[in-house]
């Protein structure tokens, strides 16, 4: 196996995305057979994720064993919340298919597989304390909630937890894997934190990032599995490259999402990226296009209002562009399967490749874009204000802070 450097290069939904975004886990059982646009009958989430159903009910069950487990009642107050609050699960998943592929099973992918949720989840309550966001899977945030100093604890916390769940797994190898990926998380957060608002960002700039940030944890969930299957070599790499392409993949597009979805239906705060100036790829390709066609008329684009930037990406194919770039990696990644047997679970990886491609449509320009969470922005402010009445107001805004 080649080293860890070389395999990722260098180097944060249980819905997937339905109608014109397919591709989030959460609502599993309420997904609903759809059709593409030529009117072929598109496979059922449930038919996906038929292998691995009765393993991630008991996914969620290690989790609230291990989050319900401490004697504090503020700690149990946030960790039911985060538990109520279910995400896509997607980390898990992709380790339980790929501990799967070889006919293999061993009891131990179930904890491993809740500790790759928590260090998920971990990185989702910290960035949601730099982004100053208030929504997360259309619920308030534990920093909008709670404050910012409950917050980054609570990440703290999960993190922690997490590595001990490892630990107690005595296979060096997984905590190895995990450890590294978790690193590259970090740095990834950092290097981007430090080029935003530089329009020349170059593509493999941005690519660096995102296998550090996003695509890393996703190539780690991958390769645990393949290792607890008793896999080869040869198909724990084949398996951590699958992973390391699939995630590029998956960050491209939510980071095109975040741009054009308007509707408020992400069950997110969206638009942050853009106003934290942070260069995506559709940001990327905008200011190179434009920078071809007049030097001068880059300059000024983050003072520009959101209707003018998606008209701009519009005009410019800059979408488009984005998604064919995802399709390059998803296409990559349905490539390293090769190397395995037919199995159900193969079949679910490749099909998961295909539900993440559809979640973007480069046809945006005639339908808006929505998300399976099927909830407007109203809902979603709705939902928001309720709770905040719910929370601790008075503690709330004595705890909030800033970093």
């Amino acid at each position: 196996m080649q080293g860890r450097n070389g395999l990722y290069d260098l180097f944060s939904l249980c819905s997937l995305f339905s109608e014109k975004v397919l591709f989030l886990l959460a609502d599993l059982p309420k997904s609903k057979e759809r059709k593409d646009c030529a009117g072929e009958r598109q496979v059922r989430l449930e038919e996906i994720y038929l292998p691995i159903k009765k393993e991630l009910d008991r996914i969620e069950n290690e989790l609230r064993s291990q989050l319900l487990s401490s004697e504090d009642k503020f700690i149990l107050k946030v960790n039911e919340y985060l538990l109520d609050n279910v995400g896509k699960r997607l980390r898990p998943s992709l380790l339980l298919l790929s501990a799967k592929t070889n006919n293999h099973w061993d009891e131990k992918a179930i904890p491993a597989a809740a500790a790759l949720e928590l260090i998920h989840t971990a990185s989702l309550v910290h960035d949601d304390v730099l982004d100053e966001a208030t929504l997360r899977r259309k619920r308030v945030t534990i920093n909008a909630r709670w404050g910012n100093e409950p917050a980054i604890l609570t990440g703290d916390y999960l993190y922690f937890k997490a590595f001990s769940i490892l630990s107690q797994l005595e296979v060096a190898r997984i905590s190895a894997i995990v450890s590294f990926a978790a690193e590259m998380m970090c740095e990834g957060e950092i290097i981007q934190t430090c080029k935003t608002f530089q329009l020349d960002l170059s593509e493999e700039d941005y690519l660096e990032i995102i296998r550090k940030k996003t695509a890393c944890l996703i190539a780690a969930s991958c390769e645990v599995g393949a290792v607890l299957s008793g896999s080869s070599p040869q198909i724990q790499e084949s398996l951590a490259q699958y992973g390391l392409n699939f995630g590029i993949a998956f960050q491209i597009i939510d980071d095109c999402l975040d741009l054009i979805s308007l509707s408020g239906k992400t069950g997110k705060s969206t638009y942050k990226d853009f106003v934290q100036g942070k260069m995506t790829l559709p940001l990327i390709y905008l200011a190179r296009e434009l920078s071809k066609e007049k030097g001068q008329k880059t300059r000024g684009l983050f003072e520009k209002n959101r209707e003018e930037i998606i008209n701009l990406l519009k005009d410019y194919g800059a979408i488009e562009y984005s998604w064919q770039k995802a399709k390059e990696y998803l296409d990559a990644a349905r490539d390293c399967l090769e190397i395995l047997g037919d199995s159900r679970a193969k079949e679910a990886l490749s099909l998961l490749s295909d539900y993440l491609l559809e979640s973007l449509s480069p046809d945006f320009q005639k339908e808006p874009t929505v998300s399976v969470l099927g909830s407007s922005r109203a809902d979603s402010e709705h939902t928001a204000d309720k709770e905040r009445e719910m929370g601790d107001k008075g503690s709330r805004s004595k705890r909030e802070g800033r970093l």
